[in-house]
């Protein structure tokens, strides 16, 4: 089942980090994954898996080499289908991932009752599962950039929090936040995403706060040699649906306003 987080009430954004993170895997049962076209039904998995030759010459050095020794547990390669089973809808998915004998937090292989259980990681899905239902008003390019991370999210969480990085300085753009600046030897420079959002926040202060956090994150996945946790990336994400949220809420001004009338009046009832 998708769970649909709103992250704060108002245009309600929907942000679902628990079934990326149950993608990466690895798992030995299927994630249920509501189908994103029709939201009806869940969709229904049919996997092929393989021996990768990696494992299969490791296996066979192995036993040249000790014939006596334990034979190693193979792993390799799945493709499949995800399939909304409704005749109306007919969505589907083509997945392509990694399988082991070593699954689960403590890398448990099998299991007592199922020695050779496998344990599945997800890598990509064509097309894309929605990482962000994003609300009305917001720019076209938007919705380009967040498909694009969430092509990549599973597969490369550095590259994912860039692109979301990029998504910031759409963004910024939507709201006319401007790119150049003239500095003290009088020559037009260009802004850095930091000093654009430095700008934002004089607008609009918290959502500028969540567009930090990010901007940060998608620093680290621009920058840093080694591959950035998932569960980083996705904290990332979820700062950026949060200042999506703060940013296009119609209710944010009109409470706002209430509130200057209601202190205004000192909390006596409107004249009718």
């Amino acid at each position: 089942m998708v769970t649909r987080t709103n992250l704060g009430g108002g245009v309600g954004i929907s942000f679902d980090r628990t079934k990326f993170e149950k993608l990466a895997g690895p798992f030995n049962e299927w994630p249920s994954l509501l189908c994103p076209q029709c939201g009806e039904i869940t969709l229904e998995q049919k996997i092929e898996r393989f021996e990768s030759f990696a494992s299969l010459e490791l296996r066979e050095t192995a036993a040249s080499v000790d014939q006596d020794a334990e034979e190693s547990d193979p792993f390799g390669f799945f493709y499949g289908e995800l399939k909304c089973p409704r005749l109306p809808c007919g969505n589907r998915h083509i997945v392509v991932g990694e399988w082991s004998l070593d699954w689960g937090p403590s890398s448990i292989k099998g299991s007592e009752d199922d020695p050779y259980l496998v344990g599945y990681s997800v890598r990509h899905i064509l097309p894309e599962l929605p990482l962000i239902e994003l609300p009305q008003g917001a720019p076209e390019d938007l919705h380009a950039t967040i498909a694009s991370a969430s092509r990549v999210l599973l597969s490369d969480p550095n590259a994912a929090a860039n692109r979301i990085r990029s998504a910031i300085e759409c963004l910024l753009t939507h709201k006319r936040v401007k790119k150049f600046a003239i500095n003290k030897k009088g020559k037009r420079v260009r802004l850095s995403t930091h000093d654009r959002i430095e700008l934002f926040k004089q607008m609009n202060e918290p959502a500028g706060v969540q567009l930090m956090a990010m901007k940060w994150i998608g620093n680290a996945g621009s920058h840093e040699s080694e591959a950035i946790p998932l569960d980083h990336a996705l904290n990332g994400i979820e700062h950026f649906a949060r200042a999506l949220e703060l940013v296009y809420d119609p209710r944010e001004r009109e409470l706002q306003k209430r509130a200057a009338q209601i202190i205004k009046a000192k909390g006596k009832a409107p004249r009718s």
